[in-house]
């Protein structure tokens, strides 16, 4: 919540606020103080819940705010004061999910080191709803067809921008990725390839200049107009694209076993969090639940050695025997049993 202003696993914060205090119209307060040498930081979340005594259904208001040292902030603004690199087990649906999934995991690592980022998914988001409500009119014969020249050049430039920023973080992503795949898995191959949708061929377009890259978008458009009309949607621009990922040779999703594909996610979050380190300068907090289950034990060791490298990690699971003869240096264990948190001796 703290780094991306938001959660991982619900699209209704509601939902995350406890019921009593829902029923009695509380506050809730989510923060933390980020600590380094040179600067310190406070991140600060607050919902206020109250009853919508104006609603029919009397359903619960939910306000949220927030503050970064103590100054309230937008969430473009608020996004990357703390870093943190999370893994938990819905996160495999990056390979096996559909590919708003993959777009979702490029787009918070990008949103961490770039808040314009964020302020272009916004724009680019609010022209694709925009251009389409007006395909249907059109559609309907309720709009002229010149009327889209318009929310084009918008999608064009915004989706140019999309483009080129996912392009250099999955070839900095490949960079880390490839080495620290080999080494969690022991020699097994990983490949990342983007497929934006600016074209309606697939066809190398890495090379391309932004010049290049609007001019056939716009080609492309213009050759996918009257099916757009037809089926009163959007067909081209990033938020069709998608990112291919291979394990020795084949789609990860078809030919990594469950192990295997924790391998390959885990991967992509170190990979991640070295990412965050050198754009930033400081070391991502790591959040990695249940990341243990179905590793043999001599892969477990491989996987929790690696966390060395990092100032600040936090392992969870339900299972204490994982951590058995696993030696970790400086490693503190804890308790947590009906919301109270011991430290185990």
């Amino acid at each position: 919540m703290l780094a991306i202003a938001k959660s991982t696993r619900t699209s209704y914060e509601i939902e995350l606020i406890n019921n009593e205090i829902s029923k009695k119209n509380g506050h809730v307060q989510i923060s933390a103080i980020g600590k380094s040498d040179t600067k310190n930081i406070q991140a600060q979340i607050d919902f206020d819940v109250t009853t919508g005594k104006t609603n029919p259904d009397k359903s619960l208001i939910l306000r949220k705010s927030l503050r970064v040292n103590g100054l309230v902030r937008k969430s473009p603004d608020f996004v990357g004061s703390i870093n943190v690199v999370c893994f938990e087990v819905n996160n495999l649906e990056i390979l096996t999910g559909p590919p708003s999934n993959r777009r979702k995991y490029i787009d918070i690592l990008i949103s961490q080191t770039d808040q314009d980022y964020i302020r272009t998914l916004q724009r680019y988001r609010n022209v694709i709803k925009q251009r389409n409500y007006l395909l249907k009119l059109i559609k309907e014969k309720k709009s002229s067809e010149k009327e889209l020249s318009f929310w084009d050049e918008r999608l064009i430039y915004e989706g140019a921008n999309i483009f080129l920023s996912r392009k250099r973080i999955i070839q900095k992503l490949i960079e880390f990725l490839v080495p620290q795949h080999a080494i969690l898995s022991g020699g097994d191959e990983i490949e990342i390839i983007y497929r934006p949708k600016i074209s309606t061929k697939q066809q190398n377009i890495n090379n391309l200049t932004r010049e290049e890259i609007e001019s056939l978008m716009m080609e492309n458009l213009r050759k996918i107009k009257s099916l757009e009309i037809i089926q009163g949607i959007s067909l081209l621009g990033p938020h069709r694209d998608d990112i291919e990922i291979k394990f020795n040779g084949e789609l990860a999703s078809s030919r990594a076993s469950r192990g295997q594909s924790r391998i390959i996610v885990l991967s992509l979050k170190l990979s991640e969090a070295s990412i965050l380190k050198e754009l930033t300068g400081y070391s991502p907090i790591l959040a990695l639940d249940d990341i243990l289950s179905e590793l043999d034990e001599e892969k477990r060791k491989i996987v929790l050695e690696t966390t060395i490298n990092y100032e600040q990690v936090f392992i969870t699971s339900s299972d204490e025997f994982i951590f058995k003869n696993i030696n970790l240096p400086k490693s503190k264990m804890y308790n947590i049993y009906e919301g109270k948190v011991t430290e185990k001796n």
